[in-house]
C-alpha cells in the first residue's frame, strides 16, 4: 500500500466516524420529538471531542509523541482531557440555559399529537406544535456527574484510537521507505556485479580472438563480429533486471560458438538442450555465464577429447540449469580455480531470490557439475 493510499484511507476513516456520530441522533427520538433545536444541541456536545482529536492528531502526536517526548505528551493529553471535560460542563450549562422557563413548558397532561408519546427518558421537550401555557412544567435536568466521567473516558479512548492509527501509518511509511532502500540497494548491487562480470567475459573472449589472429585471420574477423553482437546485447538488452529466456539462450549459443573457434571437433564437443517454449520465461541476465565460462576454462583438455553438456529445463514454474564437464588435469579444486564468477553468482541469487533457489556443486575430483533451480 503506497503512502498516498494510506493517507487517503486515514482521511476517509476519520470522515466516516464523524459522519456516523453526526447521523446517530437521526435514528433516535431526539430528532423526532425535539426537532432541529435538540439535534443542534447534541451536535454541540461533540465539539469538545472534535477539538481533542484535532489537537492530538496535528500537534501532540507529531511534535511530542513521535519526537519521543513521552512525558510531555502524557501531561499534555491529561491537561487537555481535563480542559475538555470542563468545557463540556460549561457547554452543557449554556445549552440548558437556552431551555424555556417553567411557565413556557407544556404541562405533562397535554395530549401528544397523533398519539405519539415520547419515552420517559426524553421527556420533556419543548414542542412547537403546542401553544405555551403557564402553570405546571418540569425544569430542565442537568447532566449527572457520571456524564462528565464518561466524557473523559471517551476522550481517552479517542486519543488511544488516534495514536493507534498514526502508529499504523508511520509503520507503513517506514516499511515503504525500507522497501525503497532495499530496491535501490539491489539495483546498485546488481549493476556492480554486472559490471564485474562483463570485463571478465570480455577479457577471456579477447584472449581467444588473439589466439586466432595468427592461426586463421578469417575466423578472427568472424569472431570480432560475433563479439560485437554480444557486446551490443550486454549494453542494450540487459538494462532491465530480467530478460527473456529466448534472448539469453541466443546469447549463450553465440558465446559457445565464439569459444569453440579455438578448438576443432576432435578436441571439444558441446551438447545442449533447451525448452521448446522460451518466449514467456524470464530470467536474470548473465546468470548462467559464469558456469559456462568455468566449463570452457577448466573443462577443456588440449591433449584429450573433452565433452561439455548443458541442459535447461522448465517445469511447474521453475527453471533448472545443469552443466557438466570433465576437469582437465591442470585443475586441482573448484575453489582454487573458479575465480570471482561463482562468488558473484551466489550474491546475485541471494539478492534476487533470497532462499527460493537451489545451487548444488557436488565435490568431485574428476567431474565439474553445477545444478541451479530458480523460480520463473
Amino acid at each position: 500500500m503506497t503512502m498516498k493510499r494510506i493517507h487517503l484511507f486515514e482521511t476517509l476513516l476519520y470522515v466516516t466516524i464523524l459522519l456516523v456520530a453526526l447521523c446517530m441522533p437521526f435514528f433516535t427520538d431526539i430528532f423526532q420529538y425535539g426537532g432541529w433545536s435538540e439535534l443542534l444541541k447534541k451536535w454541540l456536545t461533540l465539539t469538545p471531542l472534535v477539538f481533542i482529536f484535532l489537537i492530538n492528531n496535528y500537534i501532540f502526536v507529531p511534535r511530542l509523541l513521535f519526537t519521543e517526548k513521552y512525558l510531555y505528551y502524557i501531561l499534555s493529553c491529561i491537561l487537555t482531557v481535563v480542559a475538555v471535560v470542563y468545557f463540556s460542563y460549561l457547554l452543557v450549562d449554556m445549552i440548558y440555559s437556552l431551555q424555556p422557563p417553567f411557565d413556557k413548558m407544556p404541562p405533562p397532561d397535554m395530549p401528544f399529537p397523533q398519539g405519539k408519546v415520547p419515552p420517559p427518558d426524553t421527556f420533556p421537550f419543548p414542542r412547537k406544535d403546542m401553544p405555551p401555557r403557564p402553570g405546571m412544567g418540569f425544569p430542565p435536568m442537568r447532566q449527572p456527574l457520571f456524564f462528565y466521567f464518561g466524557q473523559a473516558m471517551v476522550s481517552l479512548l479517542l486519543i488511544g484510537f488516534n495514536v493507534g492509527v498514526k502508529y499504523f501509518i508511520r509503520w507503513n511509511g517506514e516499511r515503504e521507505r525500507q522497501s525503497e532502500r532495499e530496491r535501490q540497494y539491489l539495483q546498485t548491487e546488481l549493476a556492480f556485479l554486472k559490471n564485474q562480470i562483463s570485463p571478465h567475459f570480455f577479457m577471456n573472449t579477447l584472449n581467444n580472438i588473439h589466439s586466432l589472429i595468427d592461426i586463421d585471420t578469417e575466423k578472427a574477423r568472424n569472431a570480432i563480429v560475433k563479439l560485437s553482437r554480444l557486446m551490443r546485447y550486454m549494453l542494450y538488452e540487459t538494462d532491465i533486471q530480467k530478460v527473456s529466456l529466448k534472448k539469453e539462450i541466443e546469447f549463450i549459443e553465440s558465446y559457445i560458438e565464439l569459444m569453440r573457434l579455438r578448438y576443432n571437433e576432435n578436441i571439444l564437443t558441446v551438447e545442449t538442450e533447451y525448452p521448446a517454449v522460451t518466449d514467456n520465461i524470464f530470467v536474470p541476465s548473465f546468470l548462467f555465464l559464469s558456469f559456462i565460462e568455468n566449463a570452457f576454462k577448466h573443462g577443456v583438455d588440449l591433449h584429450n577429447h573433452s565433452l561439455i553438456c548443458l541442459w535447461i529445463t522448465h517445469e511447474n514454474g521453475r527453471l533448472a540449469f545443469t552443466i557438466r564437464n570433465r576437469k582437465s588435469e591442470k585443475v586441482s579444486t573448484i575453489a582454487e580455480k573458479s575465480g570471482i564468477g561463482l562468488e558473484n553468482v551466489r550474491k546475485r541469487l541471494e539478492l534476487i531470490f533470497k532462499d527460493d533457489y537451489t545451487l548444488r556443486i557436488p565435490p568431485d575430483d574428476m567431474i565439474f557439475e553445477v545444478y541451479l533451480n530458480i523460480p520463473v
